[in-house]
């Protein structure tokens, strides 16, 4: 088990429940996890666990904030009621990873300066180590995480983790303004997915919802030139009935094939989130919640991951509490999808 690696616990999980006479709520139902060595004997098909870092983030030459995430959204989704749509015990409480130590180095580090830079960019790797030897304890035993929070960096934790547990390369749908797909320049969160090619965890990879002013000429060629590797534009669906956008998703859905399929789903895909990179112009939450839900029931995905969500980035408390909420949405949307 990672040391990083803290455990939820029953006071944690009646602190975050907010009980209610004649009302169940998933808090007292969900069922918690000891140990990963238990994950076998355990009868939940899914298995949520946090990454509280913005590490990855920052070594990218971004704006942090991302850590707090899991904090909120383990609370709001705790209270969602149980019931004849959801019951909750098919959902398992890992906990998070916390990494303090390195946030703690992070924290003097200045993304400007070279040195520091590099610096970030190595606490980064040490990340990468953790997640997915997390990932792959889920995933070894039959069992879908759901990771919630962080940096993208994290994508290469979650695919190199899947991949070992299942013996093979995996597939990867992301719904992301950006590739993700940078040069091998020492890690951070925009190319975890080029880390995860190149190390040959990662098979076919689409992004979905790609806006074209953001992402760079040379990573364009790159997904015209290379079999593997396709996207669709965000502007391609403006002009797009409701139909014909359901038919550009099946399509890239059917590119992305049958085999073991990652979701990944970067929040800064939903127009005017507290995100790492705010986004004027997105797909709406209920856009995503339909996604979600149509990739969970049509593809059953190996793991899916929601990241970049920044409430230190929040104008507000009602704007954290509404992040936590709209993850709460997803994780319930995805579970669905998964059964149904």
């Amino acid at each position: 088990m990672s040391s990083q690696l803290s455990l939820f616990t029953e006071e944690q999980l009646q602190a975050n429940t907010a009980t209610r006479a004649g009302e169940t709520k998933l808090g007292e139902t969900v069922q918690l996890v000891s140990s990963l060595d238990d994950l076998s004997q355990s009868t939940a098909r899914f298995v949520l666990f946090g990454i509280k870092e913005d590490i990855g983030i920052r070594a990218n030459l971004g704006i942090g904030g991302a850590t707090d995430c899991w904090d909120i959204a383990i609370k709001a989704l705790l209270n969602v009621q149980s019931n004849a749509f959801l019951n909750g015990s098919e959902i398992a409480i890992l906990g998070h990873l916390g990494f303090e130590d390195l946030l703690a180095e992070a924290r003097d580090l200045n993304a400007s300066n070279a040195d520091d830079l590099k610096r970030l960019r190595e606490l980064t790797t040490k990340i990468d180590s953790h997640v997915s030897e997390t990932v792959e304890a889920i995933v070894g035993p039959g069992k879908v995480p759901i990771i919630i929070g962080g940096g993208h960096n994290n994508s290469y934790g979650n695919i190199s983790g899947t991949s070992k547990a299942l013996g093979k390369a995996i597939n990867v749908l992301n719904i992301d303004p950006h590739t993700d797909f940078r040069d091998m320049e020492g890690r951070h969160s925009g190319n975890g997915f080029s880390y995860a090619r190149h190390e040959g965890y990662l098979d076919k990879y689409a992004v979905y919802g790609l806006h074209e002013g953001y992402n760079g000429k040379g990573i364009i060629e790159k997904f015209q030139s290379d079999p593997k590797l396709t996207f669709r534009t965000f502007e391609g669906l403006l002009s797009k009935t409701d139909s014909e956008r359901n038919h550009i998703f099946m399509d890239i859905l059917n590119w992305c094939g049958h085999d073991a399929l990652g979701l990944e789903l970067d929040l800064d895909a939903i127009t005017k989130f507290p995100v790492s990179a705010l986004n004027p112009s997105g797909f709406t939450l209920n856009e995503v919640r339909t996604l979600v839900r149509a990739t969970a029931g049509l593809r059953a995905p190996a793991y899916f991951h929601m990241c970049e969500g920044s409430p230190g980035r929040a104008s507000s408390q009602q704007e954290k509490d509404m992040l936590g909420k709209s993850i709460a949405y997803l994780v319930t949307d995805f579970v669905k999808g998964y059964f149904r």
